[in-house]
């Protein structure tokens, strides 16, 4: 490489360096480091940053700090040097007895078998997952967790500076620095080959093996690369290389698959033939002294003074301008862009190297430029005035202090707009009508929370916090849309085209309107919208959220992406954008970006960890997956996630479910979750965030009453406890059945029964005897009544036995008749009475078919018919309490005793009732109870008294 040309682009780097000076973050003290003062930066095997301090060892996940000192097991805080080794290890080291390394985040640290001896590795060794620290003069071992050395044999040749090697061929490296060459020796030390150094080596050379072909040496001024295999030995000077004469603190690294190198001016990494390619230049104000590229290419830079600076690997692409300076507005005059910074004043845009050159120096507060063709003049508009240029000549308006103007401004205005020949500014509290020369103020138009307004159609739209209005003949009008109430705070307004406008409001998104009609702008909602672009079918958004790009698809504005601090933007909350060529123009409160539109995203989320699962305590793992129930168990887990996006803090939010228990994901902001009280089963629990998801299995396992087979059995003795009862019950009722079918069948036969005995041979013998009697005496009459009278009742007897209720009419009528046949047969020895009470409803009232005659029959048989005299018969109806029907039936006959004697105690009448009222009680449809007394149990004449008490249910 010729040095002019190297001169030339290190200069351009210098330079470009400084202007992207703001995308830096940097974390300090104020962030979580425990001190500023940092040593070197690192990546472990998973992806997290490792900071080394002089109070201890940090590692970063892009969210958290978690810092490790001796409370955790450090032999010291003040580490300097570590080794990740590809197992996830970081080896640290440190002037100290004990060394060790960090895994899972427990700190080990293990002894030197020499107590006292300190161990000081200055010249540390790492082969894959194996580090080795050595001094000048010792090398050190880990085995059987303690710490061995090994010196090198140097037998007479202590004029050399020798160096274990770890490789089948080369087991030493001597440094002989009066004939400055360099040997390397077999096992045996036998010299294997011998190589000039004169100038490349000196003794402030830091040395060490990087793989088990390659060691290196690396000085102020240059770096030499010797290869184990070939022996050959290159140099490289840094002024060559780089174009820098010398380097502090310089390192090499092996970092993954490649060799970094760094100092205090740079951070570079190695080709195959170990040139320094894609050199990344430090920015002399941040004083860094080491610098770490990173596997998305993001460049850390540590310094002694203020911890950290971080640059993604997407900034770099971007070029940044008035760092840490409000930018205002951005705005095409007279097709130059110019941009208003707060305090600063106006700048004009150069695209070919994408500076801003000074125009007009204003510390005041700039709101923007406009261009007014019909008056040809470009107008600057601050806080405390407007500065006018046109035909080469520019004029400095003063609002407070230009006494020509007889009725000047006294306001600021934040734009100008020519309408109907005449000038008009908007200012917070309404619209001034201007004299275009003089800035004379011709009317004062009151509206208040006015923001912008837009020369549109012959129309002077306006933006105001209340929604759009309008300038007609210097009085406000307000725009009414159909079918809708817009009120919204309105920030800028813009033509789309000859037809529509884009409204952007503060907090409730953009809307497209033809005035009209209006329609919000999807995917704005609820965004502050500060200000817009308009190119053809395209619009760009300044909002609080980024850069929305719109384009037009099939006459609709649809979102095509969106421009963030992922994408190199200074912050998120975007004051004013534009577009020049093929670069997005962004205006920050923290500066300016220029953005490659095209420009690829690369999201800097590295990974994702399930960091801790426990069952009661347990440890859930690939190893432990089953576990106990128990009551009231408690399952944890905590994930956390690497990315170094810089928008990650505010959108770093988990989705996490357990399946099968959840089956929708949930999102937390934290990074942990708590279950309590799991059945048993078989569950998965899985973490999102962005791209990456993780899962770990696990599985509670059934107590005996809890198992598949237990509750087996269970519903089987359920169903079958279930069945016995249902057949319990079903022949239950089928007992129930069949024995009222037996009871009704029963009762019918006591019916016939009772049918049979009231119309006994005895009975009908006698009545046909005395029917006879009357024939034979020629009693025509008396025989024909008889005959009559018994022909009905035996008629009665049929119809009202087909029957298991009459009314009470139809019985005494039957037992009317039964003793009027009775005393035609007994002639003047029987007389009879039926006494029915007059509150009984005769025909309404219900009693059992034939219930009373079989005990009037005995009454007359058994009663009347043994005494010797004439005997009477009384019936008596009367009704008794709770519905209930009182019978009484009263005799004179010779007594209960005496009519027991002379039937040997059996009255197969009496029996039949007895049954009668046993089955008409059991049917629930009657409750009948039956009594009998003497009714003059003290007289030589007795007689018989039967009581029915009849209640129909």
């Amino acid at each position: 490489m010729k040095h002019n040309k190297l001169h030339i682009t290190i200069y351009l780097l210098l330079i470009w360096s400084f202007s992207f000076a703001q995308q830096y973050t940097n974390y300090a003290t104020k962030d979580g480091l425990p001190s500023n003062h940092v040593y070197t930066i690192m990546q472990d095997a998973k992806g997290f940053m490792w900071f080394l301090t002089d109070k201890g060892m940090v590692r970063y996940n892009g969210k958290t700090f978690k810092t490790f000192t001796t409370k955790q097991g450090l032999p010291n805080n003040d580490v300097w040097d570590a080794f990740p080794t590809p197992d996830g290890k970081i080896w640290y080291l440190s002037k100290s007895t004990h060394l060790g390394y960090i895994e899972n985040d427990s700190v080990l640290s293990f002894p030197n078998e020499k107590e006292e001896e300190t161990i000081n590795p200055i010249y540390s060794i790492q082969l894959n997952n194996d580090v080795y620290p050595a001094g000048p003069k010792k090398i050190y071992a880990l085995k059987d967790k303690v710490w061995r050395s090994f010196e090198v044999q140097t037998e007479n040749k202590t004029r050399e500076d020798y160096t274990t090697v770890f490789n089948d061929k080369v087991a030493y490296l001597g440094i002989t620095f009066n004939d400055e060459s360099l040997k390397a020796y077999d096992k045996n030390f036998n010299v294997l080959a011998k190589r000039p150094t004169k100038g490349i080596i000196n003794n402030n050379s830091t040395r060490g093996q990087i793989s088990d072909s390659l060691y290196f040496w690396v000085s102020e001024k240059s770096y030499s690369i010797l290869n184990l295999k070939t022996l050959a030995l290159e140099s490289f000077k840094f002024i060559d290389e780089v174009g820098i004469e010398t380097l502090k603190y310089p390192r090499i690294n092996l970092v993954g698959n490649s060799i970094q190198i760094s100092g205090d001016r740079f951070v570079g990494t190695f080709n195959t033939d170990f040139h320094i390619v894609n050199p990344f230049f430090f920015p002399p104000e941040l004083n860094a002294h080491f610098g770490f590229i990173d596997q998305q290419n993001t460049i850390w830079l540590a310094t002694f003074t203020n911890g950290v600076y971080k640059l993604p690997y997407i900034n770099k692409n971007i070029v940044y301008r008035f760092n840490n300076e409000k930018v205002q507005n951005l705005n095409l005059i007279n097709n130059d862009l110019f941009a208003s910074v707060y305090n600063k004043g106006f700048f004009k845009y150069n695209p070919i190297d994408k500076t801003f050159d000074p125009y007009i120096a204003s510390d005041d507060y700039n709101f923007g430029g406009v261009y007014i063709d019909s008056l040809k003049r470009s107008y600057f508009l601050k806080n405390s005035g407007i500065i006018s240029e046109g035909e080469g000549k520019r004029e400095d308006i003063n609002f407070n202090k230009n006494a020509k103007l007889s009725r000047h401004i006294n306001s600021f205005v934040k734009k100008l707009a020519f309408f109907k020949s005449k000038l008009y500014g908007i200012y917070s509290f309404g619209i001034f009508k201007l004299d275009a020369k003089t800035f004379n103020i011709e009317k004062d138009i009151i509206l208040k929370g006015s923001n912008d307004f837009l020369v549109f159609n012959s129309r002077l739209i306006i933006a105001t916090n209340n929604g759009l209005k309008e300038l007609e003949n210097d009085a406000i009008k307000k725009i009414d849309f159909k079918e809708v109430v817009f009120n919204k705070p309105v920030l800028s307004i813009k033509a789309i085209s000859e037809t529509k406008i884009l409204i952007n409001t503060d907090g409730f998104g953009s809307y497209i309107s033809d005035l009209n009609t209006i329609k919000p702008l999807e995917n704005s909602e609820f965004l502050i919208v500060q200000h817009a672009f308009i190119q053809e079918n395209a619009i760009w958004l300044a909002t609080n959220s980024g850069v929305l790009y719109y384009t037009k698809i099939n006459n609709t504005y649809k979102l095509v992406r969106t421009y963030n601090s992922n994408d190199g933007l200074p912050n998120n909350n975007v004051n004013t954008v534009n577009v020049i060529n093929e670069d997005l123009i962004v205006g920050t409160n923290n500066g300016l970006a220029i953005v490659p539109i095209n420009q690829t995203r690369k999201d800097l989320l590295i990974d994702l960890f399930i960091t801790e699962a426990t069952y009661n305590k347990q440890p859930i793992s690939e190893n432990n997956v089953s576990f106990n129930y128990a009551t009231n168990n408690a399952v944890n887990f905590k994930f956390e996630s690497i990315d170094y996006s810089e928008d990650q803090l505010k959108n770093g939010d988990y989705l996490y479910k357990l399946e099968p228990l959840q089956t929708n994901w949930i999102n937390t902001p934290i990074n942990s979750v708590n279950y309590n009280n799991l059945q048993p089963g078989d569950y998965v629990f899985q973490v999102y965030n962005k791209s990456i998801s993780k899962k770990i299995s696990f599985k509670i396992k059934a107590l005996w009453w809890q198992t598949f087979w237990f509750k087996t059995v269970v519903v089987l003795l359920g169903i079958c406890l279930v069945a016995l009862i249902s057949i319990f019950f079903v022949k239950r009722s089928q007992f129930k059945k069949n024995q009222k079918i037996f009871e009704d069948k029963r009762l019918i036969e006591l019916q016939l029964k009772a049918l049979r005995s009231q119309m006994n041979p005895h009975f009908v013998f006698n009545s046909l005897a005395a029917i006879q009697y009357y024939i034979n005496e020629n009693d025509f009459e008396a025989s024909e009544m008889y005959l009559v009278k018994f022909s009905k009742l035996i008629r009665q007897f049929f119809e009202l036995s087909k029957e298991n209720e009459i009314s009470l009419a139809a019985e005494i009528d039957l037992l009317q008749s039964y003793l009027e046949i009775e005393k035609l047969r007994f002639k003047e020895k029987l007389n009879f009475k039926i006494n029915v009470d007059d509150d009984l409803y005769t025909e309404s009232t219900k009693v059992p078919t034939m219930i009373l005659q079989p005990i009037i029959e005995n009454a007359i048989n058994h009663g009347i018919f043994n005494k010797e005299d004439n005997g009477e018969v009384i019936v008596n109806f009367k009704k008794g309490q709770n519905q209930t029907l009182i019978v009484e039936i009263i005799d004179d006959g010779v007594g209960f005793v005496n009519t027991n004697k002379s039937q040997n105690g059996k009255i197969k009448s009496s029996n039949v009732l007895k049954d009668r009222l046993h089955f008409l009680n059991n049917s629930k449809k009657w409750n009948i109870s039956y009594a009998e007394e003497e009714v003059f149990p003290d007289h030589f004449e007795k007689g018989n008294k039967s009581t029915f008490i009849i209640q129909k249910l």
